[in-house]
């Protein structure tokens, strides 16, 4: 090679390294508040946001395929229904890890009561619905939106759509041609489906609406003050961490995966996008840059970052087997993590005390 190429070669090269203040496009990210920072920004992006829009847009899904079918009620049609309301239920399992600002932001009447009741407490409201509904066909109330908005939580929500789609009012029977001729001679029924349909559409836009527009009626979205840590003293990894640690902890405690979509028998679908939503708010998605668990990696402390792959991995396993007991085992073994190895390993402080139940 000549001495004028082999030089305009190094020149070039030591340009390049300069130009990114020494750092390759390549180089592996250390742990820095920068790092840290665009992690949590491409967390929120790429995973926060995009599982509420799954959930809106699950939720319109419904809607149409509900007037569909009341125009026309046909086992086909139900045969739809059903399957829009596990995609549904599925879908807010993937918001549901990240239990924090529009989803949960009223003290008394958060959006997530009226979408899932079971999450407050773990109680067991079937009956309860099931009460409520032989009570709503056989009144003539008006079934409007005002008078659905009006419920309680108990009342609404996965449970109450899940009750009207899956069985019949009358007797409980789970048979598809059952189901379609109550709804035939039940006119009343789809109005009612109908209304439970809008509330839900409803607190999914809600949900939706705040994390990217307007949050709490004010001028910026929940987004914006979010990243920028306008979080009533809390970190925004703080906040992240602690809702997942949480989330955890209530699959535990309440034995979520035997205590939801029994009738529809969806249960180990809404566990698994549960742990595919942690897994990708951990390890990234094909559009990060950096991840949790890459800068746990970094910055020496990649046998936590394994301890949790490892129990994500498990998991997986116990969820394929319908192995509730392993997969609460699990749960539980994670919900660890986000106490010990992974804030532990990210050097911040969450600064509360944990106790066993929600």
């Amino acid at each position: 090679m000549n001495k004028l190429l082999l030089s305009s070669l190094c020149v070039a090269a030591v340009g390049w390294l300069a130009g990114c203040d020494g750092t390759r496009p390549n180089d592996v990210a250390s742990l820095t508040q920068e790092s840290l920072d665009l992690a949590i920004e491409q967390v929120v992006d790429n995973t926060i946001i995009p599982a509420t829009n799954d959930f809106l847009s699950a939720s319109q899904d419904l809607s149409g395929s509900l007037e569909e079918f009341c125009a026309a009620p046909d086992r086909a049609g139900l045969e739809t229904l059903q399957e829009r309301w596990k995609t549904l239920a599925t879908n807010w399992y993937g918001v549901l890890p990240f239990n924090f600002g529009p989803v949960n932001d009223d003290v008394v009447f958060p959006a997530y009561l009226y979408i899932d009741s079971y999450r407050l407490r773990g109680t067991n409201y079937t009956e309860t619905v099931r009460t409520e509904i032989d009570n709503l066909l056989a009144s003539s109330d008006e079934l409007n939106t005002t008078y659905f908005e009006g419920k309680t939580f108990q009342y609404v929500g996965l449970l109450a759509l899940e009750v009207a789609l899956f069985e019949t009012a009358a007797s409980q029977n789970s048979n598809l041609d059952a189901v379609v001729a109550e709804f035939v001679s039940t006119p009343r029924k789809c109005e009612l489906a109908s209304g439970l349909a809008g509330l839900m559409e409803e607190k999914a836009q809600y949900i939706v609406d705040g994390w990217n527009t307007s949050y709490l009626e004010g001028e910026s979205s929940y987004r914006t003050l979010f990243l920028a840590g306008d979080l009533d003293g809390s970190t925004p990894l703080v906040v992240l961490i602690t809702s997942v640690q949480e989330y955890l902890d209530y699959l535990d405690a309440r034995d979520t995966v035997n205590n939801v979509a029994q009738l529809s028998a969806n249960n180990w679908a809404q566990m698994s996008k549960g742990i595919d939503v942690i897994e990708e708010l951990l390890e990234g998605t094909d559009a990060s840059t950096v991840s949790l668990l890459g800068l746990m990696d970094n910055s020496g402390n990649g046998t936590n970052a394994d301890t949790v792959r490892a129990n994500i991995a498990a998991a997986r396993e116990a969820i394929a087997d319908q192995d509730s007991v392993s997969f609460n085992s699990m749960a539980a073994a994670l919900d660890g993590n986000c106490k010990r190895e992974i804030p532990d390993s990210l050097d911040v402080s969450l600064g509360i005390n944990f106790t066993d139940g929600d």
